[in-house]
């Protein structure tokens, strides 16, 4: 049998877990002090991410809904709220894609059930009808 070192005991596992607790308040601290000086950016950055969110999601319709009329209706109300909404942007270039993705809703041609569209030409629809809000809401440099 050989003999332990004495430093090869228990005593190294203990160390190795002391080190670890240290790193891990020393993380949580670095964190701490880091996020509080950024608490204005990401506050701005939630409330930009949740506002582009409430958009996108009013901006989906039934590729091919039954009344057709009815579904222009909705659309035209969806991009009233929309124009509203706008007002809530916390800078220019998303309240500007805010407007074009509401002006783009408007335009959009709505064919209602036993029309020749596919669903890859609703895809397309939908990528045309977000390209602005997607461009403005997905840049990282917009949100600095």
């Amino acid at each position: 049998m050989i003999p332990k070192e004495p430093g090869a005991g228990g005593g190294g596992r203990h160390r190795a877990r002391t080190g670890a607790v240290v790193a891990a308040v020393l993380t949580a601290a670095a964190l701490t002090m880091g996020a509080s000086g950024c608490q204005d950016v990401s506050t701005k950055t939630a409330n930009r991410v949740e506002l582009c969110a409430r958009i996108v999601g009013k901006t989906f319709t039934n590729p091919f809904p039954d009344d057709v009329e009815k579904t222009k209706k909705q659309i035209r109300e969806r991009a009233d709220e929309l124009d509203s909404m706008a007002g809530q942007a916390s800078d220019e270039k998303l309240r500007t894609a805010i407007k074009e993705t509401a002006r783009k809703m408007r335009d959009a041609e709505v064919k209602g059930k036993g029309s020749s569209r596919t669903v890859i030409g609703y895809i397309a629809d939908q990528n045309e009808l977000l390209e602005d809000l997607r461009k403005t809401c997905l840049n990282r440099d917009d949100y600095k």
